[in-house]
């Protein structure tokens, strides 16, 4: 599910950029998609791209999500009735952390490249 919620926000992303043009649309568009792909900013993916670093940047991402909806699965397993509710408010926490530690190291990127 975590995996499946991240390729939402990718194609949400995606799907904006193209409705929206411009600067605004473009940053936006390129916000939702590191919230989807947060090991973009690691990789140094605002200054320098190609297809090795996407690549690269999708496959440690997936790996990522499984690894966040596993420990949101067992955060949630703990209860003995559970729902999706109640999953999708364990996965906002937990998702929280590294969608804010993405938006971080935009931030840095942006101070680094003097855009402030």
């Amino acid at each position: 599910m975590a995996i499946g919620c991240a390729v939402g926000l990718w194609l949400f992303g995606v799907v904006f950029s193209w409705f929206v043009s411009g600067p605004i649309g473009g940053s936006l568009a390129f916000v939702l998609m590191v919230m989807a792909l947060p090991v973009m900013p690691i990789l140094g993916m605002p200054a320098a791209g190609g297809a090795a670093r996407l690549l690269i940047a999708i496959a440690s991402s997936a790996v990522l999500w499984w690894f966040l909806g596993q420990v949101v699965a067992g955060r949630v397993t703990k209860r003995p009735v559970v729902g999706w509710r109640e999953w999708l408010r364990e996965f906002v926490v937990v998702g929280l952390g590294l969608w804010i530690g993405a938006a971080g190291g935009l931030l840095l990127g942006v101070l680094v490249l003097g855009a402030f």
